[in-house]
């Protein structure tokens, strides 16, 4: 937490809490030593589903791609990191055991919102080499969460942009013979891309060399020591090759543990080259292969998003989503 982008800024969410007005997180740009024991305190009766609501909330709204603040707002949060080692202490002590639980089989859920979307990315599984951003994950692939706590449902849906309507999910059990990568740290991702290597598309955001870098909004952080959150000038941008990496793997887990330590965090391989695991926003696994059985509905299919910070527009009925999935994986 104290070495990667997302792990510095949730340090600072928890320690500004939320905003007894609206409920949103916030976060702070100083730090003090009140409010570090505060959160401390706050850490020690905090669920488990709090702490990831904050993550998600963190690595979307303050150190996410798209936000043209973030690389202050992490600069800020590099700069007090030392001082909130005590936070990042209590939230090991608390939750490093279910931050950094591997994949389980029995508790996956696949969630849609109708989009039709979905339409033009059938068959799955075949065509590899549609990538999102550089390459950070594939269309060809399919997403699943581990059922995830009531507090981060709607925070969960904003993240991945499931705008159109009620959200709906059904469980999708995963074979045993399933073969998993895990990803808890950034070294995960590094290894994963090294040993199925390709070239990256150009990156688009503020992170690397790109149309939407400019050193001026980016010499905040460029003067921290030791960051890992952007780089001006770079060799190759190494992302997996997705159809390698399905030669050897059925799917791709990322931890708790690994989002809050890899998403946005840019490993040096030398040489110039770098790697980053991004757009992923949460633990999830990224399936390249259809090894599950059959999809059957969740205790609660249907998430009330209107709850959540990002209202979404209401229809008439949720989608049956085992009957979408069931389509998307051809069968």
């Amino acid at each position: 937490m104290l070495a990667s982008p997302l792990g510095v800024t949730l340090l600072s969410v928890l320690e500004a809490g939320r905003d007894a007005d609206v409920g949103s997180w916030r976060s702070l740009p100083t730090s003090t030593p009140a409010a570090v024991d505060a959160a401390v305190d706050a850490v020690a009766s905090m669920s488990f589903g709090e702490l990831i609501d904050a993550a998600v909330y963190t690595g979307v709204i303050k150190s996410g791609p798209w936000i043209s603040d973030a690389p202050t707002i992490v600069a800020g949060a590099y700069r007090h990191a030392e001082a909130r080692t005590s936070i990042a202490e209590a939230v090991n002590d608390r939750f490093g055991e279910a931050l950094h639980a591997p994949l389980d089989r029995a508790a996956q859920q696949w969630w849609t919102d109708g989009s039709s979307w979905f339409e033009q990315l059938m068959p799955l599984f075949r065509r590899f080499d549609r990538v999102y951003g550089a390459g950070q994950f594939t269309w060809a692939g399919l997403w699943s969460v581990t059922d995830p706590p009531p507090e981060v449902l709607a925070q969960l849906a904003a993240a991945w942009e499931y705008e159109m309507g009620p959200v709906s999910r059904c469980s999708l059990p995963v074979r045993p013979e399933a073969r998993i990568f895990e990803v808890h740290r950034p070294e995960d991702w590094a290894q994963l891309a090294t040993e199925h290597h390709r070239q990256g598309k150009p990156h688009p955001e503020w992170e690397l060399p790109g149309i939407n870098q400019h050193h001026r909004r980016v010499s905040s952080l460029l003067d921290v020591p030791g960051q890992r959150a952007v780089r001006t000038a770079i060799g190759r941008h190494v992302v997996p090759d997705w159809r390698s990496v399905a030669r050897h793997y059925d799917g791709v887990h990322l931890s708790w543990l690994g989002f809050i330590t890899a998403e946005g965090c840019i490993t040096d391989l030398g040489n110039g080259d770098v790697t980053m695991l991004r757009y992923w926003f949460s633990e999830r696994t990224h399936w390249l292969a259809d090894i599950f059985d059959d999809p059957f509905p969740a205790a609660a299919p249907t998430i009330d998003c209107q709850a959540g910070r990002r209202h979404l527009p209401t229809r008439p009925t949720a989608p049956d989503p085992v009957r979408v999935l069931t389509r998307l994986l051809g069968r």
